[in-house]
């Protein structure tokens, strides 16, 4: 996104909103990477008897 879009958008919507967004949105890959990993580790417990 340029700078445009994000003087744009925060007049649009206001400052919060747009920061919570970018934040939301740069968290949900961190989780989905976490998650990925949570359920890697369930499987190997699963395979490993424990």
């Amino acid at each position: 996104m340029g700078l445009d879009l994000w003087v744009q958008a925060v007049e649009s919507f206001g400052f919060p909103i747009v920061i919570a967004s970018f934040i939301l949105f740069r968290l949900d890959k961190s989780i989905q990477r976490l998650e990925d990993s949570v359920a890697e580790l369930i499987e190997e417990e699963k395979e490993n008897g424990e």
